[in-house]
């Protein structure tokens, strides 16, 4: 009987690095190049993944794979425990906005550390994260926004798939063992959103991303010694789909399957922000550039927005990094007096300085119907604001910069990566990474994860 993780199956069996366009390959190696700049800032610059790493190295163990500044390796369940949580960390990691997900932070680690496991060559490494992101963002699609709606945080309850199916395609599993680690993979899908709630909570939102990936890799590595998990996961009585979400887009999981690769319909991120924000901030960096002002002269700023953004990045009175990047109000305030909102930006120094938290307390934040009648197919923002002799000047956002419609530029996406590699690493070792990965193909795996 076929189901939808047979079809599941058939697709990873099949994907190939050979059979792969070269615009496809050339995403691949970008998001890889991205989420790991990411992921080294957000050790560098966050507590939870430091927490995290200094954990797994302290409890050792079987040399399997690489984790971050790490100088030995470790189980590899364990190292992508340790390397999802700094890619998360910045909320910094590229997205896709109708899956509601955020696919690299559960798919590279994943990925990076299966190849090492099987000693597979980056060819393969390449084509399981191609293949993990389309699986991913595939059941993130058919489950939304029902299952936002409801409370849960995308990434880790759709992240499960998305690790399995990567780790499954480069580990060369049967179409019998795919199936079986999907089922085991669903079993394992977790994850609330009430981290972007509250002031302390968001400090750990990259454990599910985190524990999506060691469910994946775990699931395939159990598969492959002869677990069997249920074969209907999805569809099945008291399945996945009835128990995640009301409304399900049955299609979105199959439909055009291996000739439309989803990886190429990501967004990238400019700033270390949650991604509601993003529309408000490149709005009220427009709006401010018209204006010619001073951030003294500011009176009030005047957002409107889809409720989605409000109620998922609207914390207000911030005391940590965490917390500030889930508040339109201060990210606002911080991009316009520090004219960024990248990843060294959201320190404790900033968390801080008066101007910006005085400043952040004139943003007020409201829902607008055209953006929430657009939402998801857009997520925008219309922002003004105002002088203190009452003159205007306002701007309005579509989709932020990223977006697959509102491409970043190459020369955007290295300086991104430049800059938050170099938070850890020397200009010549960046230089050397970039050149590794943008190249991948071309390298032995050894040299990329030497790099790390």
């Amino acid at each position: 009987m076929e189901t939808i993780s047979s079809i599941y199956a058939d697709f990873l069996v099949r994907t190939r690095f050979d059979d792969l366009s070269a615009e496809v390959i050339q995403q691949a190696k970008k998001v890889i190049l991205d989420l790991i700049g990411v992921s080294l800032a957000g050790y560098k610059m966050m507590a939870f993944p430091k927490l995290v790493l200094d954990y797994v190295l302290e409890l050792g163990g079987k040399p399997e794979a690489t984790v971050i500044q790490g100088k030995n390796k470790i189980p590899a369940v364990h190292a992508v425990f340790a390397n999802a949580s700094c890619a998360h960390a910045l909320d910094m990691d590229d997205g896709h906005r109708f899956a509601a997900s955020h696919p690299g932070a559960v798919i590279v680690p994943t990925a990076i550390a299966a190849a090492e496991l099987t000693g597979a060559d980056t060819k393969s490494l390449i084509a399981g994260v191609v293949a993990g992101y389309d699986v991913m963002i595939r059941v993130g699609k058919a489950i939304n926004p029902s299952s936002l709606n409801r409370g849960f945080h995308i990434t880790g309850i759709t992240g499960t798939f998305g690790a399995a199916a990567a780790a499954a395609n480069i580990m060369g599993l049967s179409r019998e063992k795919i199936i079986a680690a999907l089922g085991m993979a669903g079993l394992q899908s977790a994850g609330l959103i009430r981290t972007n709630h509250e002031e302390e909570g968001s400090m750990v939102k990259p454990i599910t991303p985190a524990r999506a990936a060691v469910s994946g890799l775990l699931s395939c590595i159990l598969a492959k010694k002869g677990a069997i998990g249920p074969l209907q996961i999805f569809e099945g009585e008291d399945g996945y789909l009835k128990a995640f979400a009301d409304q399900v887009n049955v299609n979105a999981l199959t439909q055009k399957l291996g000739v439309d690769y989803e990886i190429c319909n990501i967004y990238l991120k400019r700033y270390a922000a949650c991604r509601h924000a993003h529309a408000c901030i490149d709005a009220a960096l427009q709006a401010f550039h018209r204006s010619q002002i001073g951030v003294e002269e500011i009176n009030s700023i005047a957002v409107e927005t889809y409720p989605a953004a409000i109620r998922l990045a609207g914390i207000t009175d911030i005391t940590t990094p965490s917390a500030a990047r889930f508040s339109i109000p201060f990210s606002v305030a911080l991009a316009l007096i520090k004219k960024d909102a990248g990843a060294d930006k959201y320190s404790e120094e900033n968390i801080r300085d008066e101007r910006i938290q005085n400043l952040s307390k004139k943003v007020k934040l409201s829902p607008n119907k055209k953006w929430e009648e657009i939402y998801p197919n857009q997520r925008g923002a219309t922002v003004r604001i105002i002088d203190k002799i009452n003159r205007e000047w306002s701007a309005e956002v579509d989709l932020a910069k990223g977006e697959p419609e509102n491409p970043a530029a190459w020369n955007e996406v290295y300086q991104k990566f430049f800059t938050n590699a170099s938070l850890v690493l020397p200009e010549g070792d960046v230089k050397t990474l970039e050149n590794t990965i943008m190249n991948l193909e071309d390298f032995a795996l050894d040299r990329l994860t030497e790099l790390l």
